[in-house]
Parts: C-alpha cells; structure tokens; sequence
C-alpha cells in the first residue's frame, strides 16, 4: 500500500500468527490413561472426545498438544502485510519455534496480538510450551487483560460478542462471506496424519494459509470500525497478495489459495467494495 514513509520507517502495528499443533501422546497416556501405550490412550480419549460432544468432535484438549506450525505475519501501523515467517523454517522443531515466536512477541511490546480463537486455544498452547522450556515471557503478560484489543484482538471473541453467540463455521465461514477460497483440501483435522507421514510443508502451507484468512479478516474488522476505508482494503489485499507470492513457491497449498481469491491479479474485483 502506497504511504509517505519507508516501509523501513512504519513500525509493527500487529502480529497476526495461527498455530497447528498435534497431540504428545506419551503426555497424554500417561496422565489421562496410566498404564496405557501411547497409541492406546490416543483411541481412548478420541473416544472419549466423542462422547462428551455429542458424536460431533474428536478433539483432545489443548493442554495435551504440542506445535508443529507456526505462522506470523508482521502488520504495520498502516495495516499493510509487511512479512510472512513459518517459525524454525524449514526445521520445523517444536521447541526452537515456541522459542522464536516469544522472543518475537517480547521485542515487539507494543504491537497487538491477531488471533481467531487465540485465547481459546493458540495463546494457551503457547503458554503451556513456554512452561515446559522455562522462558521468560514477562514482557507478553500485559497482553493477557480480556476486553484489551490494543493488546490482542481475537476475531472470534469479538464478533461472537465476547461469547454471548456462538460463531458456527467459524473462521472458513467469516472467509467464505467475504469471498474468500477458506479451506481447501487441508483442514485441521488432516494436520496429525499429514505430520506422522513427514508432509510438514503442507502443514505450514495450510497454517499460512489460515494466518492470511485471518488477516483478511482483521481488515474487514478494521473497516466494521471504521479505521479503514474501502479503497484502502482493497489496495491493502492487493498487496498482501504480493508479498505472500514468495510462500507459494515454497510451501503447497499456498498458490492455490491465492489464485483462488477474488482479488487475485486479473479478478473481477472484492465483494463488498462500494465504488
């Protein structure tokens, strides 16, 4: 997006990032399932899982995972797409990534957190590996206060209203309202068999392409709210598609995603855009 500063110049407004994470099993079995294999407790507590959702979710609680993606977009003051990082690329090792995304989070006290269901689920997580490591995070608890967008807007508890409904469809379906591809092919249930069969690109490709869903979003928040104008989002997904071109020789997944959006060099134009 065109500005009268540098790039260089314009600080890091917001940190938007998105985890995938797959459950330690041992850690598992051995608190929940004593006695258990690892392999044992995971059939368990799916089990388990299922029951107690009705038959509508497999899901172990957050406090048994461990990250195996992460994804940051830093976000200027301006609200423009800056840069795309994949943590610990192309290593991809747990605790070096938890390590790289607090150090990052820390030295940037000053920009707010982007998350959907980052409260719920991505910052807890993340707390939980910085735990286990012994790092010091002082600098990132400020950022913890509830009802704190300055600190850290979660999307999901801000058009929920704080809760009060629930956001069936969640993030693919804020994506596929504003026009956007959302899921494709990947989603988050794929994550555990795609990282057991060694297709960790292909996770960080969908983390990526998460993140930016997430980002696109937060623009369409930022608009709800007045910050930005029309023109400015469109000029701002425009360019986003620019610099996120380079992760698409990279990590599969990710040029699909950005052929498919509206907005996408020679589409027709952004759905919701008054002239």
């Amino acid at each position: 997006m065109a500005s009268t500063a540098s790039v260089e110049e314009i600080p890091v407004g917001w940190l938007v990032f998105d985890v995938e994470s797959v459950v330690d099993a041992t850690l598992l079995a051995n608190v929940m399932h004593k006695g258990a294999s690892p392999e044992e407790a995971m059939i368990l507590e799916t089990e388990r899982a299922l029951k107690k959702s009705g038959g509508e979710s497999t899901f172990i609680a957050h406090t048994f995972h461990r990250p195996v993606a992460i994804c940051v977009l830093n976000v200027g003051t301006d609200h423009a797409l800056r840069k795309i990082t994949c943590l610990d690329a192309p290593q991809f090792r747990s605790h070096v990534m938890v390590d790289q995304f607090w150090r990052g989070v820390c030295a940037k006290p000053h920009a707010a957190l982007v998350t959907f269901n980052g409260r719920g689920f991505d910052l807890p997580l993340l707390e939980l590996a910085a735990f286990d490591q012994g790092l010091d995070i002082s600098k990132y608890w400020p950022k913890r206060a509830r009802f704190k967008p300055q600190y850290h807007l979660d999307l999901q508890e801000e058009l929920s209203n704080y809760g009060a409904s629930r956001l069936y469809g969640g993030l693919n379906m804020l994506a596929k309202r504003l026009g956007l591809p959302g899921k494709q092919g990947v989603k988050g249930d794929d994550v555990a068999a795609l990282y057991e069969a060694g297709r960790i690109d292909r996770v960080s490709g969908y983390c990526i392409c998460d993140t930016l869903d997430t980002y696109f979003v937060f623009l369409r928040f930022e608009r709800l709210c007045g910050r930005i104008k029309p023109t400015q989002e469109e000029e701002l997904r425009r360019d986003a598609v620019r610099v996120a071109r380079d992760q698409a020789l990279i990590y599969p997944g990710v040029s699909e995603y950005l052929e498919a959006l509206p907005f996408y060099p020679g589409s027709s134009g952004l759905p919701g855009h008054e002239a």
